[in-house]
């Protein structure tokens, strides 16, 4: 398979890929190479397989989750281990039991499969992979970004600084966008919110609000969600509108009043510095002068 070998030479030589070299360093085994199309010669490994497909993979799965798939797979092949084996009589969990001590430890650090890539970012703030399009910030349009691709997820550098991990999509020519990278850019021409691409991605209650403000309501808006996206905590995004609803009140000022209440935000105040050092008096002020206004007398 071209994933391990990148030429086969006479015999049983073999040029190996990077990544295969790579992955034979890092858990320390060597290859046996059989010849092209010789099934035959690996005949035990190719049942194992049949047998896998036949028990795991029939009917063919739907899966949405790769992570909780694998953790299903796991299940099965625990339990596919408490049966006896087909020869020797013994369940397989012991024969394992018994291999295990054989081998060598795994190494501690993970085996990460993934490969580099660099792609110009398009116009729209898009870069492609595999026909697919991820949403960078428009604001890149026109440079390099460096791609870090695995399995599952797609990571987005631009000069060393990562911008954004998408999950990976498997479909076609599918766009695949964040919302909360783009409010920034939104609070610079509010009144193009209804019209963008991911509109429909924002939270329900903020659609809503949104629809339902203009003109500086609007900006003011946009500027309060920007600043609950950059402190992280875009899942209270309905709930401060849910709470600001419960008092009757849709201002921006009472809505960031319930993101500080909800999110434990205070706000800090500075304390006034003066620009020149004043110099403090010993004054004591002399009160006789009110005795006069009394007719002469103190009176307490």
């Amino acid at each position: 398979m071209t994933t391990a070998v990148a030429h086969v030479l006479k015999g049983t030589e073999r040029t190996l890929s990077n990544g295969f070299a790579r992955f034979k360093l890092h858990y320390r085994f060597g290859a046996d190479f059989c010849n092209p199309a010789s099934g035959n010669e690996k005949g035990n490994v190719e049942n194992k397989v049949g047998y896998s497909r036949r028990n795991f993979f029939v009917p063919v799965p739907t899966i949405e989750n790769f992570e909780e798939y694998n953790k299903k797979l796991w299940v099965l092949c625990e339990e596919d281990a408490e049966r006896d084996h087909y020869k020797i009589g013994v369940p397989i969990k012991d024969l394992w039991e018994q291999e295990r001590k054989c081998l060598l430890a795994l190494p501690e650090n993970e085996y990460l499969v993934f490969r580099y890539e660099s792609a110009r970012i398009s116009n729209y703030g898009y870069v492609t992979v595999d026909t697919n399009k991820y949403g960078v910030s428009p604001e890149l349009a026109g440079q390099t970004a460096q791609l870090k691709i695995h399995f599952d997820k797609v990571e987005i550098f631009y000069e060393h600084t990562l911008l954004k991990v998408y999950s990976r999509s498997y479909g076609r020519n599918e766009e695949v966008v964040d919302w909360k990278q783009y409010v920034g850019i939104l609070c610079k021409k509010p009144g193009a919110v209804e019209h963008t691409r991911f509109f429909n991605q924002l939270p329900k209650l903020w659609q809503e609000h949104l629809k339902a403000t203009e003109g500086k309501e609007r900006k003011t808006a946009l500027m309060l969600l920007m600043e609950i996206v950059q402190d992280g905590n875009a899942e209270l995004c309905d709930d401060v509108l849910s709470l600001a609803g419960q008092y009757g009140r849709s201002d921006a000022e009472s809505i960031r009043q319930c993101y500080y209440n909800i999110a434990k935000k205070t706000r800090s105040i500075e304390p006034l510095t003066l620009g020149v050092t004043m110099q403090l008096l010993n004054y004591i002020p002399n009160l006789s002068a009110y005795d006069n206004l009394m007719g002469g007398g103190m009176n307490v």
